[in-house]
């Protein structure tokens, strides 16, 4: 097997994280994240404020995911190679500035560059996953990350909640200004609370990024965990990206506040987030991602009624979210597995992966909601899994049998 460019580096052996300090990056990682996903439950209010038509307005989300993967492509290398303390106050600066901006935006297309300025400097959370990680022994690394996952599927979750209720109350407008003032005492917890990040490399920036591409071709586990992971999170955005326009049309006509009241109901799945980082220690990384990939599958079966149930749609809801949040962290922990002083470069391999895939289903699926409806969205969301399914049914006899390997390869 090929290897990695393998300059003199120090070995970065940071102290081990109390439990009390993965819950804190937990909180500062789920506060950040709800820059992206504010957005989501308020689309029909900007569409009508700025008198765009569905496809159009979704690109306001697209762009916020597809800045976030810009920003997880461009910025997480830099992880491995100087302090994420000081990486993570910065982007929570900038992140103040864009969502002000984003408040301020004069027209869409205004609107969709301050969202994925947005979107790249929000990956902060992604910052921290590498964190929990490193600092973490084998046997509770999966359940630290987990931890740290289930606190940013809570900020995705919860903070579609109370952009919904601001939006409806206030206007969307509100919802960014929110989320700028958010910022503020976001930034001092950080800075009050998180720890001297450790270097693991003394590559510069540019190696960095050239190094991404021998992990990639190198490790399997990678490249699956990436192709796995991005389709799960298009099935997520494709859902949640067309939940508002499903609600305000017949039979329900609800408004942005119940779309954003949904967040609730998936926050009662977020915390699988940190059960699938526990399974993953116990059961190894190949059982939690087919049955995280046959629960997303289920999910869209589940929601085919929700034009008519709303039963159905609230079942949907938190299966789908078990199901996407219990593959985000077996599949993000088998790619960790991989290379201990690389954690930062797979990070923003596997994310920026993720996040590409949301974009795209953020995007394609508003493109079926316009043409085909809520039918449009269910056949999307079970033909990605399918293939998913293809793609781990594939890659199931050559992987290793280990439970948590030193190497996944």
């Amino acid at each position: 097997m090929r290897g990695l460019p393998n300059p003199p580096e120090s070995p970065a052996t940071p102290a081990l994280a109390s439990r009390g300090k993965i819950v804190m990056m937990a909180i500062v990682a789920g506060a950040v994240i709800t820059n992206i996903y504010c957005t989501q439950p308020i689309l029909p209010l900007i569409a009508a404020d700025l008198r765009v038509d569905v496809t159009s307005v979704d690109l306001v989300a697209a762009a916020a995911l597809l800045g976030f993967s810009s920003g997880l492509a461009l910025l997480l290398p830099l992880g491995d190679r100087f302090d994420r303390r000081k990486l993570v106050l910065a982007q929570i600066a900038l992140a103040f500035a864009f969502a002000a901006l984003a408040a301020m935006a004069p027209g869409i297309w205004g609107l969709v560059a301050a969202s994925f300025g947005l979107g790249i400097v929000s990956c902060v959370p992604q910052q921290l996953v590498p964190f929990a990680a490193v600092m973490s022994s084998p046997g509770e690394r999966g359940r630290n990350v987990g931890t740290v996952v289930s606190g940013i599927m809570v900020g995705i979750l919860v903070g579609r909640t109370v952009a919904g209720v601001i939006g409806a109350a206030y206007g969307w407008r509100a919802v960014y200004g929110a989320e700028a003032a958010f910022m503020v005492p976001v930034w001092i917890a950080a800075a009050a609370l998180l720890p001297k990040g450790v270097p693991s490399t003394s590559l510069s920036y540019g190696r960095l990024l050239a190094s991404l591409w021998p992990l990639v071709r190198d490790h399997r586990p990678i490249r699956e965990s990436m192709m796995i992971q991005a389709l799960l999170w298009a099935c997520f955005n494709a859902f949640w990206v067309n939940l508002a326009a499903l609600l305000a049309s017949g039979p329900w006509h609800l408004g942005s506040g119940w779309a954003g009241g949904f967040g609730i109901i998936g926050a009662a799945g977020a915390f699988a987030a940190s059960l699938g980082g526990n399974a993953t220690d116990r059961l190894g990384f190949r059982k939690v991602i087919g049955a995280s990939i046959g629960i997303v599958t289920l999910a869209y079966l589940l929601l085919s009624g929700a034009g008519t149930s709303l039963t159905l749609l609230i079942a949907g809801v938190i299966v789908l979210d078990i199901g996407v949040q219990s593959g985000l962290v077996s599949n993000q922990t088998r790619a960790f597995s991989v290379d201990p002083k690389a954690q930062g470069r797979i990070n923003s391999l596997y994310m920026t992966a993720t996040f590409l895939g949301g974009a795209v289903g953020a995007t394609v699926s508003g493109w079926l909601m316009s043409r085909f409806g809520w039918t449009g969205i269910v056949a999307f969301g079970v033909a990605v899994g399918i293939v998913a399914l293809a793609i781990h049914w594939i890659g199931t006899p050559r992987d290793s049998a280990a439970r948590v390997p030193s190497s996944a390869d």
